[in-house]
C-alpha cells in the first residue's frame, strides 16, 4: 500500500512578494500607454489649429492686397427709399411709459462699421462747415405794424347759459341801453335765455368763445376741471345747472372758454423765432435705420419751450434741431398753450445705432410726448384719457404746416381722436385725407401714419436738408 505524498507548497511570504511584483508591472504599463495617447491628442488639437491659422492667413492676405487698393470715390448715397423704414421702437419713453419694441420688417442691426458711412464721415468732416438755410434768424419786431381798424360794425353774440345784459355789453364796450334798444329788450326784465343771439354794434369785437365738452373723470371735481380751462368754477357751475354739486365720472360738462390770446401776429411770431439760435454743420447721412449724425447738435436747454428728457440723447442736425425748435415756438404761441412738451430720444451724438430705437441712428427722428390735460400734468404713467387731443394735433400741424416733417408716427388706434380734433379746429375733411392716414387701414400719402406702440407719444420725422446730399429720404 502506498502512501500519497504532497506537494510541496510555497512560503506564503514569498507568494506576497510574486503578487506585488506583477502588480507593479501592470501599473507601468498602464502609465506608459497614457503619455502617449495625450501626446495623439495634443497633436491633433494642434495640427487643428495650424490648419485654421493658414486659413486665416489665407484670408487675411486677401484682404490686406483689398486695402492696398486705391480707395474708390465716395458717391453719395440714394436720396429716396421705398416706404417708412426703421422706424422707432415703442419709443424712448417706454420706461416710463411701458411700450413695447416694434418696428416695420425691415433689418435694422445698426449701421456698418466699416461701411460706406465712414468714408463719407470722414469727408464731410475734411470739408469747412458750410452753414445753409439753417439757422433762423429773424430781426425781432416791437411793434404790429398792423393797422387797427376802428370802424363799427355789427356782429351776433350767442347768450350763453346764466349770462346776462350787463355782461354782454361790458363784453363789448357798448352801453347796455343802447343794446337793450337794438334787440328790443326792457333794459330792467330784458328776455334772455341760452342760445338766443343778440345784434352788437362794436369796434374791435372780441372772437365768440369756444364751446368745449369735458367728460369727467374719476376724482376730479369743479375746481379741477375750472382749472384745466382756464375758466371760473362758479361760472362752470352756471353753464352746468343741471348737474349735481359733485361731479361723477363720465358725465359730460360743457363750457366755453376765451380763444388763446394770439399776440397772435406774424411780427410777434417772427420775434419768437429770432430766439432760435442753431450751430450750423450738423449734418444726417444714411437711412434714419443705417445712418450717422456728423458734427451733431445738441437740443439746446429751452425751459421756456419744451423739456429735454435725457440731454445725452438729444442730438440732431442742425436741419432737424431748427425744425423742431421752430414748431414749438409757432405752437406756443398760437394756441397760449403754457403746459410742458417734453422731448425724447432723437439721436446719440454721433448717431449711429441706439438701443431700443431701430431708427433715431441719423438725427432726424425726434420722440414727443403728446401735451397733457392740467389734470394730468406730473403724471408718470398716462393714458389716452389724459392727453389734451386738441393740443396735440395742433402741435403736429405746427410740424406739418412747415412742410419740412417726412411722416408722423402714431398708433392707428389713436389717430381717431386726433382726427376729431382737426375738424373741431375747422380743418376741411379732404385736407385730413391728405394728412391723416386714419380710417384707411394702409396709408397711402398721408404724413401721420400707423406705427404701433406710439400711444402716449408721437414721431416725427424730419425731410432732409436740401444740402444734406448723402442723407436718404424715405419716401
Amino acid at each position: 500500500m502506498q502512501l500519497h505524498r504532497p506537494q510541496p507548497r510555497l512560503p506564503s511570504r514569498l507568494c506576497g512578494l510574486l503578487g506585488l511584483w506583477l502588480s507593479l508591472l501592470l501599473a507601468a504599463v498602464i502609465v506608459g500607454h497614457a503619455p502617449e495617447a495625450a501626446a495623439r491628442t495634443t497633436s491633433s488639437k494642434t495640427s487643428s489649429k495650424k490648419s485654421a491659422g493658414a486659413k486665416k492667413k489665407k484670408g487675411s492676405k486677401k484682404q490686406g492686397k483689398k486695402k492696398a487698393a486705391a480707395p474708390s470715390p465716395v458717391v453719395p448715397l440714394s436720396r429716396e427709399v421705398d416706404g417708412p423704414t426703421g422706424v422707432t421702437s415703442g419709443g424712448d419713453l417706454e420706461d416710463e411709459e411701458g411700450e413695447g419694441d416694434e418696428g416695420d420688417g425691415e433689418d435694422t442691426d445698426g449701421g456698418d462699421p466699416m461701411s460706406e458711412l465712414e468714408a463719407i464721415e470722414r469727408e464731410i468732416l475734411a470739408q469747412p462747415i458750410e452753414p445753409g438755410p439753417l439757422l433762423v434768424e429773424l430781426p425781432p419786431v416791437v411793434s404790429d405794424p398792423t393797422p387797427i381798424d376802428n370802424t363799427p360794425r355789427w356782429v351776433k353774440h350767442t347768450l350763453l347759459p346764466g349770462e346776462s345784459l350787463d355782461d354782454v355789453a361790458t363784453r363789448y364796450g357798448v352801453d347796455k341801453r343802447r343794446l337793450a334798444k337794438w334787440n328790443n329788450l326792457t333794459v330792467d326784465k330784458p328776455a334772455l335765455r341760452s342760445g338766443k343771439q343778440l345784434r352788437v354794434h362794436a369796434v374791435n369785437p372780441p372772437p365768440q368763445r369756444e364751446r368745449l365738452e369735458h367728460v369727467v373723470k374719476r376724482g376730479e371735481d369743479w375746481d379741477a376741471v375750472a382749472k384745466e380751462y382756464g375758466v371760473e368754477a362758479d361760472a362752470l357751475r352756471t353753464w352746468n345747472r343741471k348737474l349735481g354739486t359733485t361731479l361723477t365720472s363720465k358725465e359730460k360738462v360743457v363750457l366755453w372758454r376765451e380763444p388763446p390770446a394770439l399776440a397772435a401776429s406774424s411780427a410777434g411770431l417772427a420775434a419768437k423765432l429770432a430766439t432760435i439760435r442753431v450751430p450750423a454743420g450738423g449734418v444726417s447721412i444714411g437711412k434714419p435705420s443705417r445712418g450717422r449724425l456728423v458734427r451733431g447738435v445738441e437740443l439746446p436747454d429751452r425751459p421756456d419751450l419744451y423739456t429735454r428728457r435725457k440731454p445725452e440723447e438729444s442730438w440732431g442736425s442742425s436741419h432737424a434741431i431748427t425744425q423742431l425748435m421752430a414748431a414749438i415756438v409757432r405752437f406756443r404761441h398760437e394756441t397760449g398753450f403754457r403746459r410742458s412738451i417734453v422731448i425724447g430720444g432723437i439721436s446719440r451724438a454721433r448717431g449711429g445705432r441706439f438701443r431700443p430705437h431701430k431708427s433715431h441712428q441719423s438725427g432726424r427722428d425726434i420722440d414727443i410726448r403728446m401735451p397733457l390735460t392740467a389734470a394730468a400734468e406730473g403724471k408718470k404713467h398716462v393714458t389716452a384719457n389724459d392727453i389734451d387731443w386738441k393740443a396735440t394735433w395742433q402741435l403736429m400741424h405746427a410740424f406739418i404746416a412747415a412742410g419740412e416733417t417726412e411722416y408722423i408716427f402714431l398708433d392707428h388706434s389713436l389717430q381717431k381722436r386726433i382726427y376729431k380734433a382737426a375738424r373741431e379746429s375747422g380743418v376741411s375733411k379732404e385736407q385730413l385725407a391728405a394728412w391723416i392716414q386714419w380710417p384707411l387701414k394702409k396709408p397711402k400719402h398721408q404724413v401721420v401714419r400707423h406705427v404701433k406702440g406710439h400711444k402716449v407719444h408721437f414721431h416725427v420725422r424730419v425731410r432732409c436738408a436740401d444740402h444734406e446730399k448723402h442723407c436718404v429720404t424715405t419716401r
